[in-house]
């Protein structure tokens, strides 16, 4: 009797747990064994079947989104080091640059600014 209600009550708890299965709960009518589907309470579960069903697919279901997120995280960390990468690079030619325009400004020669050849272009 005892593993009857220990059954029930961890069924219900799942029932309790697992979206649209609350409708599963209830008290089922089952002759010869009352107790058998009903807890200390009296509570008890229509369908253990459908319970437990509902439970195998809400798993599957949360298995496929959890695969779904670890599959974002891999894309977003991906997309993170390339711009760390992008980052690096950036500031690598920033320094080339400057490097380049203190060659000019030594050689007597007035670099362009990036500021008015926007300008320029843009009319």
């Amino acid at each position: 009797k005892q593993w009857y209600q220990r059954r029930v009550r961890g069924i219900r708890k799942l029932a309790e747990m697992v979206p649209n299965c609350k409708d599963e709960l209830g008290v089922k009518q089952q002759r010869g064994h009352p107790a058998a589907t009903r807890d200390t309470n009296g509570q008890g579960v229509k369908s253990n079947c459908g319970v437990l069903q509902k439970t195998v697919n809400f798993i599957q279901e949360l298995q496929i989104a959890h695969s779904q997120v670890v599959e974002r995280l891999q894309e977003q960390n991906q997309v993170l080091v390339e711009m760390a990468k992008v980052r690096e690079n950036l500031k690598r030619v920033e320094q080339e640059n400057q490097l380049f325009r203190s060659q000019l400004q030594t050689h007597g020669i007035e670099p362009i600014e990036y500021s008015s050849m926007k300008q320029q272009n843009t009319i």
